[in-house]
């Protein structure tokens, strides 16, 4: 199957959950798969459709790779959510991909 880049974006991690559809781009919802680098600060993340608190979900360092780029992550792409652990806000690098 081809894939294609269909965006490049930018979400800031703060002190509410955020989800990938926060990340200001219409065509978050097309896309089955994603690259997600983490810049700034430390986060936490979840994607069973729980929002995550600064001291529950999966610990994201600076510089770790969530890599939803192989398969149909659809589901997992419009679930997973973001929240800062500390004082300062994170920085999440997202390519959005589409498998055809």
């Amino acid at each position: 199957m081809a894939k294609s880049v269909i965006a490049y974006v930018t979400l800031t991690v703060s002190t509410t959950a955020v989800g990938l559809s926060s990340a200001s781009t219409p065509i978050t919802h097309a896309a089955t798969g994603a690259i997600i680098t983490l810049e700034t600060a430390q986060i936490r993340w979840r994607a069973d459709g729980t929002a995550p608190t600064s001291t529950t979900g999966h610990i994201m360092d600076i510089s770790d790779i969530l890599d939803f780029s192989e398969g149909n992550w659809r589901d997992i792409l419009n679930r997973i959510q973001f929240i800062r652990t500390g004082s300062t806000d994170g920085a999440l690098k997202i390519t959005l991909l589409r498998t055809f």
